[in-house]
Formats: structure tokens, C-alpha cells, sequence
């Protein structure tokens, strides 16, 4: 099976139908235009160390539109550390509505992203290079976002103290994780409600866990909502 052949099409629809997302032809067909890009630039590029064509339909594209049912209409998402562009490139594809920045501190990587993005002539979708340290700090970009998305970090504590400042009023914190989640591990103090502490901040706390198709992989997706302590 090759990369953007129907058959791989076809197993991206399935697998998101599972998950009970919807994926029309035509977004099949983006998904592996940006695949077979994917695929083409990391021979020089290092974008990903997935290549097989069933890990690189599962575990990159209909893992990235998994979020999908968590995001509202319109709004602005931060994909922060987007590498080979996941998720944003995929969410965006899915969700024209939605407007996405991508950010990524590799040069490589922000040139795949721009150059990807033309290819699929995808609108409303930007890329930023720059460290997400930096960018917090900019009012370009800072209270700017009403979600932060990523699946780049190991650690929630992480992900939470840089990418708080680029929330809006409301805003909310959504990460890509494994298949082990523990809370109380991962953040410094936790109650049973729901509730979890990063630093000063205070946050509720939602998890919700998925399987991946084909391959047996659970994951899980934990939104964090800023709350007053």
C-alpha cells in the first residue's frame, strides 16, 4: 500500500469513522497530499520517524483528528511544536472554519509547513517560527488563542507553563497524550474533583481516552480549563 493511494484514503475514513468522525473524499484526498509531502521532505528533512503507510495513516492523521469533537466553531487554535504539522494541518483541513497558527522552533520544519500549507492551498492557517518562550512574550501573540493544542511534550507541567500566555479569556489548554495519563503524577497537587495546580494557575480537568484502530493504540486527550482557585 502506498502513501495517498486510495487504499490509504480509504483507510484514514475508516479509521476516523471509528473514532465517529467523518472524513469526506476530498478531505481524504488533502490528508494524503500532505502525507505523501510528509514523507517526501523527511528523506532530508527529519520530520517524523514514522513511515510505514498504516502507522503513518493511524498513528499520525487519524490520531491529529481525534480532537475534533473537543473544538468549537470558529476559533483560534495554537498548534504549539507542530513539526510535521500535527495537528494543525490535519485540523484545519477538517475543520475550515477554525483558524490555526502553527509554531515550530526548527527552520527545517517551519519551511515544510509553509511549503505544505501552499501546496494544499489551505487559507486561514499560519506559521510562526519561533520558540513558544519567546512568542508568550509577544503581543502579537499573547491572549491571542482560545485553545493551545499540542502533542509534543512528555510532560503536562510543561506544556502548561508555556503555553498559558497565548490563552484569551476563556481559552482553554488541550494535550495529546499516551495511553498513561496520571494526573497526580504530573501535576505538582491534584483533588478529586477534578481540579490540578501547575505553579500559581488552577484547572479542571477532562480526560478523554481513545483507541486507535488497526493497531491497538490507546491515547487520550486532556483538556485543561483555567478556573478560579
Amino acid at each position: 500500500m502506498k502513501i495517498d493511494s486510495e487504499k490509504w484514503r480509504q483507510m484514514v475514513i475508516d479509521g476516523a469513522m471509528q473514532l465517529d468522525i467523518t472524513v469526506s473524499a476530498n478531505q481524504a484526498r488533502k490528508l494524503g497530499q500532505h502525507a505523501k509531502e510528509l514523507i517526501q521532505w523527511n528523506q532530508t528533512s527529519n520530520l517524523t520517524t514514522i513511515t510505514d503507510p498504516q502507522d503513518v495513516a493511524i498513528k499520525h492523521f487519524v490520531d491529529a483528528i481525534a480532537p475534533i469533537p473537543l473544538i468549537g466553531e470558529g476559533v483560534r487554535v495554537l498548534d504549539a511544536g507542530s513539526g510535521g504539522g500535527f495537528p494543525g494541518i490535519p485540523l484545519k483541513i477538517m475543520r475550515p472554519d477554525v483558524q490555526v497558527t502553527l509554531v515550530d522552533s526548527v527552520r527545517k520544519k517551519v519551511s515544510f509547513l509553509k511549503y505544505t500549507i501552499r501546496t494544499l492551498g489551505l487559507t486561514d492557517i499560519h506559521v510562526v517560527h519561533g520558540r513558544l518562550e519567546d512568542l508568550g512574550r509577544s503581543q502579537q501573540y499573547r491572549a491571542k488563542f482560545n485553545l493551545v493544542v499540542c502533542r509534543a511534550f512528555s510532560s503536562l507541567e510543561k506544556f502548561v507553563s508555556l503555553a498559558v500566555p497565548f490563552l484569551d479569556q476563556g481559552g482553554r489548554l488541550l494535550a495529546m497524550k499516551g495511553p498513561r495519563v496520571e494526573h497526580c503524577h504530573e501535576a505538582p497537587s491534584s483533588f478529586d474533583d477534578g481540579t490540578v495546580f501547575f505553579g500559581s494557575r488552577c484547572f479542571f480537568i477532562h480526560t478523554v481516552s481513545y483507541k486507535l484502530p488497526l493497531i491497538d493504540g490507546r491515547r487520550n486527550l486532556v483538556l485543561l480549563i483555567p478556573k478560579t482557585c
